[in-house]
């Protein structure tokens, strides 16, 4: 990917980040998120838990700056991911915050967000 597409989806709106992520992750079937010593949390304006996710390493590598400086990307597969993580996510009351870009991101809540994979994968 050059850097002209990378800053065109990395600047898209929230919403059209989020369709990107699920087709493709969808497509690839890994996902990507931010780890040291534990993964990456951010808190949304409500002050719930998130968990930041990204379609891509290189998305989630442009992330690891400020109180993430020192992480790196580590894939996700995407079966392992809706099986034994998003069941998880959704009994603790931690929501995703999909494809942050530094500025704000969507947050999804985990049901959400495993419909919309298991529609993903199918297509």
């Amino acid at each position: 990917m050059n850097l002209k597409e990378f800053n065109a989806i990395v600047s898209s709106p929230a919403t059209l980040r989020y369709e990107y992520f699920v087709k493709k992750t969808a497509d690839v079937e890994i996902l990507w998120g931010l780890y040291a010593d534990g993964w990456a949390m951010t808190h949304g304006p409500d002050g719930a838990s998130l968990l930041p996710l990204w379609p891509k390493s290189e998305f989630a590598e442009h992330c690891a700056i400020d109180e993430w400086s020192g992480y790196t990307s580590r894939p996700l597969d995407l079966h392992a991911f809706m099986d034994k993580i998003l069941p998880k996510l959704q009994e603790d009351g931690v929501k995703t915050a999909i494809f942050y870009n530094n500025s704000d991101s969507a947050i999804v809540e985990a049901s959400k967000l495993m419909e919309d994979l298991k529609s993903g994968l199918r297509h």
